[in-house]
């Protein structure tokens, strides 16, 4: 045991220089495993961020029906956007396929939403779309009380609190608020529609209070009860006799026998109506992941091949330094298979350490990530990045190892086989 101590103490005593040379060499690696990582953090993030919106969050007996050249949900109601109008879904509703439908309503008024900060108020335009209540069921905190009432409740993107978080601090540095801070917050509506000074243009005034936070809906803007959206558009037909109702930009039926789903998405197509069930869903989702994924393994191998040709030129490097001691090395008798096992394993552990190093900052990087990530890009609030566990540890030091290896194994053949000859002439 002394004698094995000391072997190792005169290793590293004389190949200190070297074995750092070897860790500089390697140091690709650490950024490699760092941002394998976290992409499979961010992977497996979005693909939760996916399947849990409410949107694609399809049961097997449930479909969606948008607008026949919808190529997304267009919450908002712009001049040209497709919609299902109030007709339409009354066919879809009176089909005895269906045992329930919800919608996701736009309103063709023009709203503003006015609400006061320490003292100062504001007014800003703001989209507004309306959803039924059973769409929010069990997903929203205290859904039984979202419905058509006074003051007027109202579903607000979780990335505000940040956003009003944000200006408080920079108005008056206060502390930051939680969402429950925020519930019952007052704000107020400004509905407008028609041009001004014609018999048509009417404003109409709501009191309104945050009711909850979400983050179900892809949608920068709040969301109100359909039954309240319907009853001011009823409302301004009655009082100016003008052309005003609602669309819907999607509506969810949930069918009584899914082995008919065929028949029923024929039919719903032959109205001009598109359709999505589950399937279409993860059919799409599997595409827009493996998009993702072909994108990721293009970076991957690029730094995968520049790390591999960087640890290769660096040993090369080393092996040249080194040559006079490989070279004394075979003239004292050490089997070549002794020089190359002895090269592979110093490029082993140098993964290793650098397969290791780059898991860790990989998850300090995540740890942060998140919070970063919402500063950014609010809308990307909900996406929850979770740290690596202990599988991904193993599997960084066996890959970060591999590499290595891979890369040091042909200069390791060159230390093994240096010429003697000109060993000795030097």
């Amino acid at each position: 045991m002394k004698g094995f101590l000391y072997k190792l103490f005169f290793y590293f005593k004389h190949d200190s220089v070297n074995i750092l040379r070897s860790f500089v060499s390697g140091l690709g690696i650490l950024f490699l495993i760092a941002f394998f990582v976290m992409y499979l953090a961010v992977k497996s993030a979005v693909l939760s961020y996916i399947s849990g919106s409410l949107l694609d969050n399809l049961a097997s007996d449930e479909i969606k029906i948008l607008p026949k050249n919808a190529k997304a949900v267009e919450y908002v109601k712009r001049e040209g956007s497709p919609g299902i109008s109030q007709e339409l879904y009354s066919k879809i509703k009176s089909m005895p396929d269906f045992k329930a439908t919800s919608t996701i309503s736009r309103t063709p008024f023009s709203i503003r939403l006015k609400g006061e900060i320490l003292g100062k108020s504001r007014s800003t335009f703001v989209p507004v779309c309306g959803v039924d209540r059973n769409l929010i069921k069990d997903k929203v905190p205290r859904w039984q009380s979202f419905y058509n009432k006074k003051p007027v409740p109202i579903i607000v993107p979780k990335f505000t609190i940040d956003l009003m978080n944000n200006y408080m601090s920079s108005m008056e540095n206060l502390p930051p608020l939680s969402e429950k801070d925020f519930i019952g917050f007052p704000v107020e509506l400004k509905f407008h529609a028609g041009k001004r000074n014609t018999p048509f243009y009417k404003e109409y005034f709501f009191d309104g209070e945050v009711h909850s936070f979400t983050d179900l809906l892809n949608f920068p803007g709040v969301i109100v009860p359909t039954d309240f959206l319907a009853e001011v558009t009823a409302q301004y037909r009655r009082e100016t006799g003008g052309q005003a109702a609602l669309d819907y930009a999607v509506v969810y039926a949930r069918v009584k026998d899914p082995d008919k789903l065929p028949v029923i998405v024929s039919n719903l197509k032959s109205m001009g109506l598109k359709v999505e069930s589950q399937k279409d869903i993860a059919e799409k989702t599997q595409k827009t992941m493996g998009l993702i994924n072909e994108v990721f393994f293009a970076i991957m191998a690029v730094f995968l091949v520049v790390s591999i040709i960087s640890i290769f030129n660096s040993y090369l490097a080393i092996v040249y330094i080194r040559s006079e001691r490989f070279s004394l090395q075979r003239i004292l008798g050490f089997p070549k298979i002794s020089i190359l096992s002895a090269f592979i394993l110093e490029s082993a552990v140098v993964g290793a350490v650098y397969g290791a190093g780059g898991y860790f900052i990989g998850n300090y990087l995540l740890s942060h990530g998140g919070e970063i990530l919402s500063k950014w890009v609010p809308m990307l609030s909900a996406v929850h990045l979770e740290t690596a566990g202990a599988d991904i540890l193993f599997c960084s030091v066996l890959f970060a190892s591999a590499v290595c290896v891979i890369a040091a194994a042909i200069p390791g053949i060159f230390a093994s086989n240096i010429n003697l000859f000109k060993a000795v002439r030097k």
